[in-house]
């Protein structure tokens, strides 16, 4: 097989693979996490728009809490997205980790 054709299908079958379920706000998670369920969901919102842009979505639970509050200022930073939408966005990582 030649290498372009070997390099697309390499990227049709890594299009195929399953997306990981990334947690929805819902009033379960408001209520467990304390935050209010319109903030939760502009972070699901920021977070699913901007940081798929350039990666796949983690699930939230597979970093560690101090390990987000480092790693979110800098991905908005990179995004350039406004200070209020990067706090929105680590609280719903904080809230979708409960």
């Amino acid at each position: 097989m030649k290498k372009p054709a070997l390099a697309l299908l390499i990227a049709v079958m890594a299009g195929c693979a399953p997306t990981p379920f990334i947690p929805v706000p819902d009033a379960a998670m408001a209520a467990k996490s304390g935050e209010r369920l319109p903030l939760l969901q502009k972070g699901y919102g920021v977070y699913m728009a901007q940081c798929s842009r350039c990666h796949e979505p983690m699930m939230p639970s597979k970093v560690s809490e101090s390990d987000w509050h480092i790693v979110t200022p800098g991905m908005a930073w990179n995004a350039g997205i406004s200070e209020s939408d990067e706090a929105a966005v680590l609280k719903y990582i904080l809230a979708a980790k409960k």
